[in-house]
């Protein structure tokens, strides 16, 4: 009787938190509050929207990295390395297919790494995390960028980390040999 009497209590309270929920949907739309009243069941939906769209419209796509103060950490000849790098970057943020491919070892390349690129990605790009030579590969530098992706199919933005991997190659060129 007791394990009855729960049951039909839990059962209960069950159908009135239901009925509770379902009202806003069941109101008629006359009144100029009832949208509000209709969007307060789903304002965690609203409110992750807005979060992701608040950074969205005041997002600016930017190259924002010293590239002078870089050239420290290499040797003269190591240097043309980061002209490699800032005319990639700079491809991604003002959208310049051509350019972005152009940086690449060869065409092959430019295609395996086209990911990065996309019209619907906006870039800023704000330090440079690390520069480091390769130990394995002899003219080969190891730059990695920090910075920011908006994708405005989703519009959601997303902390980028790319390392690039920039070699001089037997003709003396710096080019790009991987975007990881």
């Amino acid at each position: 009787m007791i394990k009855a009497m729960t049951t039909l209590l839990a059962s209960l309270i069950f159908l009135t938190a239901c009925c509770g929920e379902s009202l806003p949907k069941d109101e008629p739309s006359t009144s100029t509050n009832t949208p509000t009243q209709k969007a307060a069941p789903v304002t965690t939906k609203s409110q992750d929207k807005s979060a992701k769209s608040s950074p969205n419209t005041s997002f600016k796509a930017e190259l924002a990295i010293d590239i002078e103060s870089a050239k420290d950490s290499l040797k003269e000849n190591e240097r043309p390395a980061l002209d490699v790098l800032e005319k990639n970057l700079t491809a991604l943020v003002q959208h310049d297919h051509k350019l972005y491919r152009s940086g690449f070892v060869d065409d092959q390349l430019a295609d395996a790494m086209d990911f990065y690129y996309g019209e619907q990605f906006q870039y800023t790009f704000s330090s440079i995390e690390s520069i480091e030579k390769n130990a394995s590969i002899t003219k080969q530098v190891h730059i990695t960028v920090l910075g920011e992706r908006l994708d405005t199919a989703n519009h959601s933005v997303e902390k980028v980390k790319m390392m690039y991997a920039i070699r001089q190659n037997e003709q003396g060129d710096w080019d790009i040999y991987t975007i990881d």
